[in-house]
């Protein structure tokens, strides 16, 4: 071997450390997209609670979160966690359209803790699947709504509800909010109903052991148990939960049953502007608490403003009792 060039071939030993060198540097870039690649950013599942009567307040919450969701990439499924006797007509379906809407981008499951009944349950009904515990009440698909008072019908400028109302409209109205309710909740729910329309249109409220068998839910189960299900319908790994609030402690009236029918109280000492009639509700009725009496107010004050008939109560408190009849 000739003393006079150095050798170019390499030994044993640098070819080995050569090798180990490549590896390392070809992990060192391809590390990051492997991790990306065993980590999905779909990783987190959203829990919505929905509690409380259903109102305008509520169901801007929950457009508001469910649309923030569909947005955020790093959410692959939706859990709602249900607790409401029901109540607004066109917040209900307000709700009933954002859920809608956002199981058509990833699994959506309702959860129900102790009540998902009339409108509370319009506005789940979307959810891919329905948990109930065993003692959970889901169902009322109906409307609740004062009867129309039967008076001639009013005379206007230029129609006749241009000076007042209209029985006949009235009733037709109502007939048509109870066959928007019912309609929707056979389309998404008609296959699993073991029941008929008009036995739906009964407005039967079910325990969730019965719910479960007649088509009203899927699966008896926990929130955890839907959460897990959620995740393992869009195959999520290990997943974190992100629970979002809605309502917000201001934003849900108290709602108490009088004898004229459902009253939304908006303050814990409500003034003439906090006490409001609902002239119709998608609510579960014996799940409303009942009062005998409203303060200050009867209803012809409710209805034009000022105090003008009340009577004095044994405990020498101004109450006046709210009369009238109501139509289911």
């Amino acid at each position: 071997m000739s003393l006079d060039k150095p050798s170019t071939a390499l030994t044993s030993r640098q070819q080995v450390a050569v090798v180990v060198l490549a590896a390392a540097l070809v992990g060192a870039v391809l590390a990051p997209s492997v991790y990306a690649a065993t980590n999905d950013p779909d990783d987190t599942v959203a829990v919505v609670e929905i509690e409380g009567p259903v109102t305008t307040a509520l169901a801007d919450d929950v457009e508001s979160e469910l649309a923030d969701i569909r947005a955020n990439d790093s959410v692959g499924a939706v859990v709602l966690k249900l607790d409401t006797p029901g109540g607004a007509p066109v917040a209900s379906e307000r709700m009933y359209k954002a859920v809608q809407r956002t199981s058509q981008d990833m699994t959506v499951i309702a959860s129900v803790q102790s009540i998902s009944a009339s409108g509370g349950y319009y506005a789940m009904a979307p959810a891919d699947e329905v948990y109930v515990l065993p003692t959970s009440t889901v169902g009322s698909i109906g409307l609740n709504a004062p009867a129309p008072r039967t008076t001639s019908t009013p005379l206007g400028p230029s129609g006749p509800d241009k000076a007042g109302g209209n029985p006949t409209q009235a009733w037709a109205q109502q007939e048509t909010l109870a066959d928007t309710f019912i309609d929707a909740m056979m389309a998404e729910r008609g296959d699993e109903f073991e029941m008929p329309r008009e036995e739906v249109a009964k407005a039967d409220v079910y325990l969730g052991t019965e719910a479960v068998q007649n088509g009203y839910a899927d699966e008896i189960g926990s929130l955890n148990e839907a959460v897990h299900a959620a995740a393992t319908a869009e195959n999520l790994g290990e997943y974190t939960v992100d629970t979002r609030e809605t309502g917000g402690a201001f934003g849900i009236p108290f709602l108490v049953r009088t004898d004229a029918g459902i009253v939304a109280i908006h303050a814990n000492d409500p003034g003439y502007a906090d006490v409001k009639p609902m002239p119709a509700t998608f609510v579960h009725w014996p799940a409303v608490p009942h009062v005998d009496t409203i303060e200050q107010f009867s209803e012809p004050d409710l209805r034009s403003g000022g105090a003008t008939s009340t009577e004095r109560g044994a405990t020498g408190n101004t109450t006046a009792r709210l009369t009238g009849g109501v139509g289911a």
